[in-house]
């Protein structure tokens, strides 16, 4: 790592904040690095489902993922009202996994109306934050370490959206990592795509911080991606790594920031977490995440979907039957961080 990038996470305010609350346009994209690279994702298909909303009747909203049938992560400051100075009781807390919604019109285009569609929603039951988490200060590198939060939710909704598994991240594992190019991917709701999941297929890591649990990161994660997972494929199933929780505001290169796995692993232990769940319902199968896999990497030129599924087989050396499968996915991905 850089000693630009030390100086940036140890020394600079950091911007964090929940989607929705007022902002100008700049702040909006802050974490936009270089190139947009966010693609659209069909929320409704496993892994996307997943991933959340996490929304405060205060205002406002984050990201989130369910790493079990009734437990979410997501940022600490997520939780926190600014405006009270207190943070959100736990009934006033919403995670809505795989959200989307969808502007309509009428003929004319006269009158518009909005569908919106959800893989499960529930109240949160209460929530844990680290005791050395301090709120309503000037976020900075060493806040950011504590900034993580567990969501005990009321309702059972992981069992028909499923659940990421949960691997540790450290500075050993993510050198590991990097050596071996295991390719990142973020997934969120971003403030200015708000109603859709974005996701940021290869998004690099850095490194970590000097002297500090955080690592480096280089997704493209605006306001409304805090708590969002950074995630690889292990046999084509999601593996959370880390958290995102903030963005450096006044120095360039722009880069982000995340709270990793080790920081929490104990807690998903002690709840007899860690390892994914797929949904329970066989229509979360991700077919359009296939499809737009294939569209990216020039498989599809409009044809059939299982004819562009075997050319990507066959051309990987993968046994070759065009159906789509969670295994696929994690092979496109790969095939879209080496640029085949």
């Amino acid at each position: 790592m850089t000693r630009a990038i030390r100086i940036i996470v140890t020394a600079v305010v950091l911007l964090v904040g929940p989607g929705g609350l007022p902002s100008d346009a700049a702040e909006v994209l802050a974490g936009i690095k270089g190139t947009d690279d966010r693609l659209t994702m069909v929320s409704h298909e496993y892994p996307w489902s997943a991933v959340g909303r996490v929304n405060t009747e205060t205002g406002g909203h984050c990201s989130g993922v369910l790493v079990g049938p009734k437990v979410a992560i997501t940022a600490a400051h997520c939780l926190y009202d600014k405006r009270k100075r207190a943070f959100v009781p736990p009934s006033q807390v919403h995670f809505v996994a795989g959200y989307f919604r969808k502007d309509d019109e009428y003929s004319g285009g006269e009158v518009t109306y909005q569908e919106t569609e959800y893989a499960g929603h529930s109240v949160a039951k209460s929530y844990f934050i680290p005791e050395d988490y301090q709120e309503g200060v000037p976020p900075t590198g060493m806040i950011a370490t504590n900034d993580w939060a567990f969501i005990m939710l009321k309702d059972d909704i992981g069992t028909e959206s499923g659940w990421f598994g949960v691997a540790t991240l450290d500075r050993a594992t993510l050198k590991h990592f990097l050596e071996l190019q295991i390719p990142f991917v973020q997934a969120g709701y971003s403030k200015d795509k708000k109603q859709e999941l974005t996701a940021h297929i290869n998004c690099p890591f850095e490194g970590f911080a000097t002297g500090l649990a955080l690592a480096v990161h280089r997704c493209d994660a605006v306001p409304g991606d805090s708590g969002s997972p950074i995630f690889y494929f292990e046999d084509g199933l999601p593996v959370l790594v880390a958290i995102h929780v903030a963005t450096t505001q006044n120095q360039q290169p722009v880069r982000g920031v995340a709270v990793p796995t080790q920081s929490f692993m104990a807690g998903v232990r002690e709840l007899g977490l860690g390892d994914p769940g797929l949904p329970a319902s066989g229509d979360r199968v991700p077919v359009e995440t296939a499809r737009t896999l294939l569209a990216y990497l020039g498989y599809t030129g409009g044809g059939p979907l299982e004819g562009a599924v075997q050319r990507f087989e066959e051309l990987e050396g993968m046994h070759i039957n065009g159906k789509v499968s969670y295994n696929l996915i994690g092979r496109l991905v790969g095939a879209m961080a080496q640029g085949r």
